[in-house]
């Protein structure tokens, strides 16, 4: 092990700032890469520039330096001798190079060059030993990228550092990548644009692969299974005794589970609909399938307030026909919750992630149903996964762009839903500024006169957008409608029961306004919800905009949604104002936010991706998921699950 303390130019200073940055051992170091690069492209004929073009040249002093003091600036003014020609050279605060510089001396000089006055305005001067005509950049706090550069080069020179190869040869030729050690002196001391772009390359391809392994190994394994036995005259009868017809999109999903459920092998199926489409009619199919051919069913939830909506829905089209149980962190009856479960009195259980704990276990676990699975960690959902060999299904009303859903899941593997039933509203979206909110309050007042519900969200409880807090919103609008008793405020620090308690109120209420944070997100289902008011609105990311202007609309009733910000020009409200397909807003998404909105890569040990983008770069990880596949190490030997953390 190569301590990054023990490499020359490494003080106690140095060294804390390292550790700050989770830098101990010299491959941190090595692995902390330049957030880009200065290139200093040396200027020749100054007459042919641009006015305030930036320049590098290669000149002589040819004066004093004098050092001219202002309330506020300090500035040093000198002339250089450029191809015999005297050029006027100011430096803004940069007094200590006159300690540094003299007359005669030779340097690099960067700047820019104002034509009209024959003037250069300096923005960095290198001696002839500094100079490299690209400059890596690191963005270390109170640590110089110069002196980054020189502890870098005393890890490298001394090869103080572990060079084992991280790509296996068959990626590194067929992509023609340069080798790890070509690329650590790439990546921090490039001599030509090559060298960066080579070096881009590999971390590119890097990224690709170690993620495709990972889904590979520890995702996408399937293991043998008994197929699920599918009574077809039972499951139409129960589909034909709903109270609505299944959709197009909802008859093909329906499909699918048919395929999966009757494979000899695990398959893991995501199904993800837009906001309203009617997602969990097919996990009530896909129950009622596998619990009629004996197998026990869990249904996870992120929050109790979605896990005791789903058990309330189930419950309601099998009651008479199976035994299930809802189980959270608050249920009452945990004890004989979990004897039931084991001895297999129990055919379903939906809860939150109590589900994933050790003494939960199962008598028949055939099919696993985790609804948002993007709001639990990997552990959680591993633990529950653990417990039984059997069907996986994940809903999402959060719409996964298709290039990053299919490397997830594999075409195959993906059901769509956008159909939505003809029973659902209109939702008008506007944008609109804070100076504006009069119009958003008499549309509440308008609302509340047709008993009908209104939800106010705002992004924080207290702290975070000391304006728009749950607590100061509920203060304004309760002083806004000052004779209006049913308003309720809602967020996290609430305990389980208060927060039930307001809700049930709030469904019960003939009309009421709800304000919380953004954890009605998911599991809030009110026909007569029809004004939704979201503050700060720039502070979400357009899908979890899309998500909570779900909360209304729902029923029959037409509804509206405001988008309330200090800035009605923002371009991103402007997209969801005038998009309504989730689809749409989900690939805008990914192409402002990243990839860990939608996958929770950052708890999941798969970095965020710096490098790759999954729209430009879907061949590319494709491509390189079917070599592994292809490669002997794979198809050579049985490869059992893995786990994260394991």
């Amino acid at each position: 092990m190569y301590l990054i303390k023990d490499i020359k130019g490494v003080g106690k200073k140095t060294l804390k700032i390292f550790n700050t940055y989770n830098i101990f051992k010299t491959n941190d170091l090595l692995n902390y890469y330049p957030i880009k690069y200065d290139i200093f492209n040396k200027t020749k004929e100054l007459n042919k520039l641009d006015h305030n073009q930036e320049i590098t040249i290669y000149t002589q002093i040819v004066s004093n330096i004098e050092v001219l003091k202002y309330s506020k600036v300090k500035l040093s003014k000198f002339k250089v001798l450029h191809n015999k020609s005297l050029i006027n050279v100011v430096a803004f605060n940069q007094i200590y190079l006159n300690n540094i510089y003299k007359e005669n001396d030779f340097i690099y000089l960067n700047g820019t060059y104002n034509y009209y006055k024959n003037e250069i305005i300096v923005k960095k001067i290198f001696s002839t030993k500094s100079y490299n005509e690209i400059k890596p950049i690191y963005n270390f706090k109170d640590l110089h990228d110069t002196n980054i550069s020189k502890i870098i080069k005393e890890i490298i020179k001394d090869n103080n550092y572990d060079n084992k190869e991280t790509l296996p040869k068959y990626i590194i030729d067929k992509y023609n990548l340069i080798d790890l050690n070509t690329f650590i002196k790439s990546i921090h001391f490039p001599k030509t644009k090559h060298d960066i772009k080579q070096s881009y390359k590999r971390l590119k391809v890097s990224e690709a692969y170690h993620f495709q392994k990972d889904m590979i190994l520890r995702v996408n394994v399937k293991e043998d299974k008994q197929p699920i036995n599918i009574n077809y005259d039972e499951i139409n009868k129960f589909i034909n005794n709903l109270p609505f017809k299944l959709t197009n999109d909802q008859q093909n999903a329906v499909k699918d589970l048919y395929k999966d459920f009757k494979s000899n092998k695990t398959e893991s199926r995501l199904i993800q609909g837009d906001v309203g489409t009617g997602k969990t009619v097919l996990a009530l199919i896909a129950m009622f399938i596998a619990i009629n051919d004996g197998y026990q069913v869990a249904f996870m939830a992120p929050t109790e307030i979605l896990a005791n909506q789903h058990y309330n829905y189930i419950k309601t089209h099998f009651k008479n026909i199976f035994k299930g149980c809802l189980l959270t962190s608050n249920s009452k009856n945990k004890e004989a919750i979990k004897e039931k479960l084991k001895n297999g009195k129990l055919n379903y259980i939906v809860g939150t992630h109590a589900l994933t704990y050790d003494d939960i276990i199962f008598n028949n676990l055939g099919l696993i149903i985790i609804d948002e699975q993007h709001k639990f960690g990997v552990i959680e959902r591993n633990n529950l996964i653990k417990k039984g060999i059997g069907n996986l299904i994940y809903l999402t009303a959060t719409p996964i762009p298709r290039t990053l859903a299919i490397v997830m899941f594999q075409d195959s593997n993906i059901s769509i839903i956008k159909e939505k039933p003809k029973n659902r509203a209109k939702i008008t979206t506007e944008n609109i500024e804070i100076e504006e909110i009069d119009k958003a309050i008499n549309h509440i007042k308008e609302v509340i006169k047709k008993e009908e519900k209104v939800f106010v969200v705002a992004p924080a409880i207290t702290s975070l957008h000391a304006k728009y807090n749950v607590l100061n919103v509920y203060k304004a609008i309760k002083n806004r409608l000052p004779e209006y008793e049913n308003i309720y405020k809602l967020h996290g620090n609430l305990l389980s029961e208060e927060r039930d308690n307001i809700i049930e109120k709030f469904i019960n209420d003939k009309s009421a306004i709800l304000i919380s944070t953004s954890m009605i997100e998911v599991g809030i289902d009110i026909n007569n919800a029809s004004l939704i008011l979201i503050f700060a609105a720039n502070y979400f990311g357009l899908s979890q905009l899309h998500q909570l202007r779900g909360r209304v609309g729902r029923g029959l009733i037409d509804s509206y949604c405001y988008l309330i910000s200090d800035n009605k020009n923002d371009e991103r409200l402007k997209i969801i104002e005038n998009t309504l397909d989730g689809f749409i807003l989900s690939e805008k998404d990914l192409l402002l936010r990243g990839t860990g909105t939608f996958l929770s890569y950052k708890q999941s040990g798969i970095n965020d991706f710096k490098y790759i983008n999954f729209i430009k770069d879907k061949i590319l990880l494709e491509e390189v998921k079917n070599d592994i596949l292809k490669h002997t190490w794979y198809n050579k030997y049985k490869v059992k699950r893995k786990w994260f953390y394991d």
